[in-house]
């Protein structure tokens, strides 16, 4: 049985039994109520049932569903109320006259005079003359037998929570200064009002016959289907939109990456994030006075601070640095630091990952990759992050060359979907050659990363005697151009509406 809701504006054929009960209570209370009030008129034995059948009223266009935040409070602790308020002690015991105030705090003790003082003078019920005597006033001998505001609250929060409100508000708010007195809460107040056209299906008259949805073996063969009412099907009744999971744009890309290298012959390499200067930046061939030390730039650590270095490396890498070394080259030419060297920090780039696994794996062939986060002291804005990622690759091969290089590079962004690609001259400290790349996507060429050959200042003080192409590519560009993002930052927001929108492939 199918309805299109053609029934008229207010019709309650498509209606289930317990939306017409939740219809019939709300006529009974002049058309609002709350869900207290519906549950009982309505014998709802299940919240979670009420609540299903009121938000298909919603749906439907019979009900409005109004929800406020309510604060209320209550004891925090009842041996707190126990005995009358510290100003009310004070009270009692000036009525009959002045008293010194080191007397009053022998009485009530020290722990509560200063609270008592603080709160007779606020509420203007005694003063304390240069003698230190306290004495009451006019507004505390009235005050003498009627219990203040503060006071009757929490005679009432002895039997009940009380809710706030516009008149007791600021009484409230004052016993909340108060420590050990009272607590403040916050709930969810769900009011329903009847739409119009929730008051022409009452008004056409509401049914209560007993009704199914569904068939069971059992009504057919009893027959009492003859008898039960069949609800209606409401073809257009909003339902459920069920998104299957997916991968976050940023670990699809990384994903795909990885394959495309795995496919292309190279192992995945892995390294720590937490690495010395040493292997981040002196085993390059990074100068110590090179701007990108600076603590503007890098995340220097201070537990750890430091890290122990190998002695074979640490005088080779010192000679590369002063004045070539074994190299051939004459050096930076200035005193290599051991200390900057073993300063412990955030990686800044993968690089250090792929310069580590070639000081262990020092014969060819070599092909590896690894896409890592990194670390650097920028400021974000929609293009910057502070932490991201880099796509790092090495090859070693005894006639590794420039060209093999370029070719690898154009075959990966191939394989990644860009047919346009450009090799650009450049310059890094620890590559000689260098160039950067670029791929053409949207009517014009967009950066995506650098490359070259690893300098012999790089090579030799680890013990590599063979070419090695190096690369580090941006991830996050990528994924930015693969799938719209505007704003870099914009990748890691927990936005998940537009996750489910993003296309699969």
């Amino acid at each position: 049985m199918v309805s299109d809701d053609g029934k008229g504006k207010g019709s309650a054929e498509n209606l289930s039994l317990s939306e017409k009960k939740i219809l019939s209570a709300l006529s009974k209370f002049g058309g609002r109520a709350s869900l207290g009030q519906i549950s009982s008129a309505s014998n709802f034995k299940n919240p979670a049932e009420l609540m299903n059948a009121l938000n298909w009223l919603k749906a439907k266009g019979y009900v409005w569903i109004d929800e406020k935040v309510v604060r209320f409070y209550t004891l925090k602790d009842r041996s707190a109320v126990s005995r009358p308020l510290p100003e009310r002690e004070v009270l009692t015991a000036i009525a009959g006259g002045p008293a010194p105030l080191e007397d009053l705090a022998g009485m009530i003790g020290r722990d509560r005079i200063s609270v008592a003082i603080g709160w007779l003078r606020k509420k203007g019920w005694a003063r304390i003359d240069e003698s230190k005597r306290v004495s009451i006033t006019d507004k505390g001998k009235a005050a003498l037998n009627i219990p203040g505001p503060d006071e009757e609250i929490l005679r009432r929060l002895e039997r009940e929570e009380v809710e706030e409100t516009e008149e007791n508000k600021d009484v409230l708010r004052e016993l909340l200064s108060r420590r050990d007195f009272i607590s403040e809460h916050e709930r969810i107040v769900r009011e329903v009002s009847l739409k119009e056209k929730g008051m022409e299906a009452i008004q056409a008259g509401l049914t209560f016959d007993e009704e199914i949805s569904l068939l069971s073996g059992e009504i057919l063969k009893s027959g009492r289907w003859r008898e039960i009412r069949l609800r209606p099907y409401d073809i257009r009744a909003p339902v459920e939109v069920i998104s299957g999971p997916r991968r976050h744009p940023l670990l699809r890309t990384i994903r795909q990456v990885s394959e495309v290298f795995a496919e292309m012959g190279f192992t995945e390499i892995e390294d720590e994030i937490i690495q010395s200067a040493f292997w981040d930046m002196d085993a390059l061939f990074t100068p110590q006075d090179h701007p990108a030390r600076d603590m503007q730039d890098t995340f220097y650590l201070s537990n750890p601070s430091a890290f122990r270095l190998e002695k074979r490396l640490v005088s080779k890498v010192r000679d590369a640095h002063e004045n070539g070394g074994a190299t051939g080259s004459t050096g930076w030419g200035y005193t290599w630091n051991q200390a900057e060297a073993e300063r412990a920090l955030l990686r800044t780039h993968t690089t250090v990952a792929t310069i580590r696994y070639l000081a262990a794996h020092r014969k060819p062939p070599v092909k590896a990759f690894t896409v890592g986060r990194i670390f650097r002291h920028e400021a974000m804005d929609s293009t910057h992050l502070s932490e991201f990622h880099q796509i790092e690759g090495i090859i070693m091969e005894k006639s590794a060359s420039f060209d093999m290089l370029c070719s690898v590079l154009a075959e990966f962004y191939r394989k990644m979907g860009f047919e346009k690609v450009r090799m650009r001259p450049g310059y890094f400290p620890y590559t000689e050659p260098s160039m950067e790349i670029d791929i053409h996507y949207g009517g014009k060429w967009i950066e995506l990363g650098g490359s070259g050959m690893f300098r012999p200042e790089v090579l030799r003080p680890i013990g590599v005697r063979y070419p090695v192409l190096a690369w580090g590519l941006g991830l996050e560009r990528l994924v930015m151009i693969r799938y719209g993002f505007k704003d870099i930052r914009d990748i890691y927001l927990s936005d998940v509406d537009n996750l489910r929108k993003m296309p699969l492939l």
